[in-house]
């Protein structure tokens, strides 16, 4: 191969290189797998030994070696030069396969599902190299690469705006070429090298012309609504996926009840170390529908920026920053807990009764685009929270309200839920798990309105049993009101999805109004205000330092707490162990064990093909001669197979001079190897060239020539 087939097809393959990491990236995002530098290196080995054009038993030799490499180093501590990472590769293979032939697919191991998924890429890659060498179009591919990020885009978190964009632009360039490359191949010798490089230049700047005048020029809003949120309608038995109400923040909540639709809209953006709960604000005023506020005037006072908080969450001890970049129209701070001072230039208002802190710029309270948070997450002492003789405290009465027409059934129900609990904190938790155990379901759609003489917390314990978070969290509050345990009611959002991390460290989360939520604090005596999370599926967003010894205690604990406290203690031990794999995930290639591998692989490759580079000229001919046999032998084939033995007759020093004619020189070989090769080889290819209407000339004999002559140049 000349120098212009390993440029032009290094430049097709590094098009493809970008855009297989198209396909890499949502699967690493939305599966969390780490490791995405080695799947990349392996992408990029495959394509080039693919351009090389080696033998296939080298280029499987290679490939082997670097997926048992991958698969010992990401999860083995051993070498792959060593018997354990051997045997550890055995035993896993040998284990799988058992597991396949029981049909018990499920069962396989992380380590084969990685095999499965390098193995794919491997055909992948082949069957590109297949289209772009053979067929010279990779329509197909593109297809179902734009197919591929639009459905991801569409039914999952990934955004593939930029994705398709950059796919449609490279798509569009490398099908330009192979068309090109096609067309001039079926012209003739002659018209490809005038045509080929001709056209290159307009293309290019034709596509680029094309994709900046559509980047930079308006868009209008979609035309069509999202069809996400009517499927789900309809798979949920909406009637046309028309439910009720749609999810988000709202104000007024003296009326709850109905189902909701589903919003995707983004409302702001995170910046922090963790996902976490945002409060915005507390009601403490039940109604047997609702809540409001107990006072009709708040009181309120204006507090200068970056000035500390007297908000009633009790501080950590750890601080953290976090910034926050709203979308929608909110004239008010997210806050995390544990939350000291807010940045931003202008000052708040704090209202006592809910807490709310709204943002005032000029005198006006206005929404903001972007302001910082300093807070320390308050991290509560499991001992602490166990300890009965805790010292009481006198809380304002309105955390204790309830309406004079409750229902009776509703304090006996809490009473029977919390009377073998001596502690707030066990009778907290006894009503936080009671909806997990006793048939209650999450649902959104068709949710009952209570009758105009009904409650809403009965109707929701007693015969429904379905509902969401705002039916779910008041039902807790107004049950631990109900055995004198203050409690409040808080809106906010939940931590949304992470889409991304800053180069400082910290965690970009998407937060969208389906993230609205409630939910509740209870005041613990000795403690303060700590929130809880009854509702089926979420997670509670208190930090608990569970600082006692399990074998200490278990024998002071119900069997159900005492299974609830391993299991949320060994759930501590995994996140932290999940947490810490999914950082050396993705940043594994950087610390020094795994720097050290990847260097020495990085340099044995560069060496591998630094050697076979400068060796080409003695296992080029024989690679030359197999693609030669396999091809059509017509005039475009002997074109390249005649340039081809020009370029390998230089390796050997034979190379044309400028003034030298093409019969002068062939003379020249001959004469140097002893044949007749070159000659009958560069009559037949001038005869090709200039004749006007072409001659039939026998390409079976010429290739034996051809084969007799490029042998000899590697001898």
């Amino acid at each position: 191969m000349n120098e212009k087939f390993y440029l032009e097809y290094g430049i097709y393959y590094i098009v493809v290189f970008i855009i297989l990491r198209e396909w890499l990236k949502p699967i690493m995002e939305l599966t969390n797998t780490g490791y995405d530098y080695y799947f990349l290196i392996f992408i990029a080995l495959s394509l080039a030994l693919a351009l090389l054009g080696l033998p296939l038993i080298i280029t499987w030799l290679i490939k082997s070696v670097y997926i048992a490499f991958f698969i010992i180093r990401a999860y083995s501590d051993y070498s792959i030069f060593s018997t354990d990472g051997l045997h550890f590769l055995y035993s896993d293979l040998q284990w799988n396969v058992l597991q396949l032939l029981q049909k018990n697919f499920t069962g396989v191991s992380n380590p084969f599902r990685t095999l499965l998924f390098l193995i794919l890429i491997w055909m992948l890659v082949y069957l590109i190299h297949h289209w772009i060498t053979v067929r010279m179009s990779v329509f197909y591919f593109l297809v179902l690469t734009i197919f591929f990020i639009a459905m991801l885009d569409t039914f999952s978190e990934y955004d593939g705006t930029g994705a398709i964009v950059k796919v449609v632009l490279l798509g569009l360039i490398l099908t330009a070429f192979l068309f090109l490359k096609r067309s001039t191949t079926e012209m003739g010798a002659f018209v490809q090298r005038k045509s080929y490089l001709h056209y290159l230049t307009p293309v290019l700047l034709l596509v680029s012309i094309v994709g900046l005048v559509a980047f930079m020029s308006p868009k209008s809003p979609p035309q069509w609504p999202d069809p996400v949120p009517f499927i789900k309608g309809v798979a949920t038995g909406g009637i046309g996926g028309v439910v009720e109400g749609k999810v988000g923040y709202g104000e007024n909540d003296e009326t709850l009840g109905g189902g909701f639709s589903q919003d995707d809209t983004v409302v702001f953006h995170a910046h922090a170390p963790k996902k976490q709960y945002w409060r915005i604000e507390t009601k403490d005023f039940y109604t047997t529908k609702g809540w409001t506020v107990a006072n009709d005037s708040y009181n309120e006072w204006e507090i200068p920026s970056n000035t500390l908080l007297p908000l009633s969450i009790p501080n950590g001890e750890e601080e953290s920053r976090a910034e926050i970049f709203p979308t929608a129209d909110f004239p008010f701070i997210l806050q995390p807990y544990g939350l000291k001072r807010v940045l931003f230039d202008g000052s708040l208002i704090l209202t006592e009764e809910t807490e709310k802190l709204q943002t005032v710029v000029q005198n006006n309270i206005v929404a903001l685009d972007y302001y910082q948070l300093i807070y320390s997450e308050p991290s509560y002492s499991f001992t602490a929270l166990k300890d009965g003789d805790m010292p009481k405290t006198t809380v304002n009465s309105r955390f204790l309200q309830l309406p004079h027409e409750l229902p009776e059934r509703v304090r006996d129900l809490a009473e029977d839920i919390t009377g073998r609990y001596n502690t707030t904190y066990d009778k907290a938790r006894a009503i936080e798990r009671y909806f997990q155990q006793n048939g209650f379901s999450y649902e959104t759609n068709n949710i009952a309105y209570p009758a105009q003489d009904q409650d809403y917390v009965d109707q929701f314990l007693f015969e429904t049993k379905r509902g969401y978070c705002d039916n779910f969290s008041t039902a807790m509050v107004v049950m631990l009101r109900s055995v004198d345990i203050p409690a409040r009611w808080v809106k906010g959002f939940v931590g949304g999805d992470q889409i991304d991390r800053t180069d400082d460290g910290l965690l970009i989360f998407e937060v969208q109004n389906n993230d609205a939520h409630s939910w509740v604090e209870v005041y613990v005596d000795g403690i303060g205000w700590m929130p809880f999370e009854p509702t089926i599926g979420f997670s509670s967003p208190a930090s608990i330092d569970y600082d006692v010894d399990l074998s200490d205690i278990e024998d002071e604990l119900v069997p159900e707490e005492q299974r609830e406290l391993e299991q949320q203690q060994k759930e501590e031990m995994e996140q932290v162990a999940q947490s810490q794999e999914v950082e050396g995930a993705t940043s594994s290639v950087f610390n020094e064990k795994n720097r050290k591998w990847l260097i020495a692989l990085v340099i044995a490759l560069l060496a591998a093909i630094y050697l076979l580079y400068r060796r080409r000229r003695k296992w080029l001919p024989t690679v030359y001669v197999k693609m030669n046999r396999q091809k059509k032998q017509d005039a475009a084939s002997f074109d390249l197979s005649y340039s081809r033995l020009l370029k390998q007759l230089e390796y050997q020093g034979l190379r044309r001079q400028s003034n030298q004619t093409l019969k002068s020189f062939a003379q020249e070989v001959d004469a140097h190897f002893g044949t007749s090769d070159m000659t009958i080889l560069t009559e037949a290819y001038e005869r090709m060239v200039y004749s006007e209407k072409g001659e039939a000339l026998d390409f079976e004999q010429l290739k034996e020539s051809w084969e007799n002559l490029i042998n000899r140049t590697g001898s």
